[in-house]
């Protein structure tokens, strides 16, 4: 495929709390396609409950649900645990997002995807942005939005590349210690920059997995 007959593929990143959710609904509200990595990640998680159960045990059920809760736990305070998660459900995830680009007609796709760099994706865009703030300021987001404990969450950041060493991989940094506005305008300036963004040779997600 060419490059040109492919729509322009931008990845958004960004830690726990940073409001790259906020800013992709902000593209989304403008009429662009937002591809969430989570959401599809979550699909397969709940599909795969028996592989889940056959290496942790009945812990991870509430009932006869799933209990996302108690695998974060697992996965986010055990290095090896958290390869295994991934690697059964990222082969399932890159190969959804290689069928989206191959039949999407769409001029621009946008992936939001918090753990772009620690999977090894950075090489599948034509643009990378990062959202970042500072760190207090996520613990005091996240401790609202999900009545997590301080440690938990220093823990999940712990566990990905530092905010620091992205914004020296990417092509736009995008500072959200400001007001909503400021962000919402940086997604507007980033939706009329798409026509002077150049295609790159990327690899494809399949190459991937």
């Amino acid at each position: 495929m060419q490059a040109n007959k492919r729509p322009l593929i931008i990845g958004i990143t960004g830690n726990i709390g940073s409001g790259k959710s906020f800013f992709c609904s902000e593209l989304e509200s403008q009429h662009q396609i937002v591809v969430y990595a989570d959401r599809i990640a979550q699909k397969y998680l709940l599909s795969l409950k028996d592989t889940w159960i056959r290496r942790w045990g009945t812990r991870v059920l509430n009932g006869t649900d799933l209990d996302r809760a108690e695998i974060a736990r697992i996965v986010f305070n055990s290095a090896e645990e958290r390869r295994y998660l991934n690697a059964q459900i990222h082969p399932l995830v890159l190969k959804e997002f290689q069928d989206i680009v191959d039949t999407s007609s769409a001029k621009a796709l946008f992936f939001e995807i918090p753990l772009l760099f620690e999977a090894g994706l950075q090489l599948c865009f034509d643009l990378l942005v990062l959202i970042q703030t500072d760190t207090d300021t996520i613990i005091q987001r996240v401790q609202t939005r999900d009545h997590s404990d301080a440690e938990s969450i220093r823990k999940r950041l712990d566990a990905q590349i530092p905010d620091a060493e992205k914004a020296q991989l990417v092509d736009i940094v995008i500072d959200n210690s400001g007001s909503i506005e400021a962000l919402r305008d940086a997604a507007l300036k980033l939706i009329q920059s798409v026509d002077n963004i150049e295609y790159r040779q990327v690899d494809s997600f399949q190459s991937q997995y």
